[in-house]
């Protein structure tokens, strides 16, 4: 009843509320049309991270190297934004990982292959070159081999070729950064530091 009766009383407090009130529903749809339009944005601006992150991976996973290395170092600056999410990270550190697995497991069976002894040749004269090509020199049959460390994984590999051990390199670094990002959003969302 107080309410109605000071209202009731005071006709000029009545007109100063009506007269805000526009203003007042104004300032609402304002801050209701930035908020939805920072929004809509942000999803812009996501799905474009996405596109070129889907992009990136289909070149890390080519057979080629230099279009390998292009992809994870382009995986790597897309890691960097902030627009990456903590399930961004995990799947980028598997997509990295799976590279490394991939190259090692062929280099291994590569290297396996080349251990095998040759099979026997059959009996009877030996085969002459053509008159136009002549045998290697001795010893051309010696592989190059590269050690590439992965700090990722506190191990050190052999490769058979300097595009392998580029493409590993590169996907070690893509993992080991991914790993610090991630450890780093995670101290950033808990909000605290360690003072161990």
């Amino acid at each position: 009843m107080l309410g109605t009766q000071a209202v009731a009383a005071d006709p000029d407090g009545l007109r100063y509320a009506a007269a805000f009130a526009p203003l007042l529903a104004a300032v609402i749809a304002a801050w209701i049309a930035c908020r939805t339009l920072a929004q809509r944005r942000q999803a812009d601006r996501r799905d474009q991270w996405w596109k070129r992150t889907q992009w990136a991976i289909d070149l890390a996973m080519d057979r080629d190297f230099s279009r390998a290395i292009v992809g994870l170092v382009a995986l790597k600056h897309l890691a960097a934004s902030d627009l990456c999410t903590d399930e961004d990270y995990e799947m980028l550190d598997k997509i990295g990982g799976a590279k490394i697995d991939a190259l090692t497991l062929s280099e291994e069976s590569a290297s396996r292959e080349a251990a095998k002894p040759p099979p026997p040749e059959p009996q009877g004269p030996e085969p002459q070159p053509p008159p136009h090509q002549t045998a290697g020199p001795p010893g051309a049959a010696r592989r190059t081999v590269i050690p590439v460390t992965l700090e990722s994984r506190g191990e050190r590999v052999l490769s058979s070729s300097a595009g392998t051990a580029k493409v590993l390199a590169e996907a070690d670094r893509l993992v080991s950064f991914v790993a610090a990002r991630r450890i780093g959003s995670r101290g950033r969302s808990t909000g605290g530091t360690s003072n161990g």
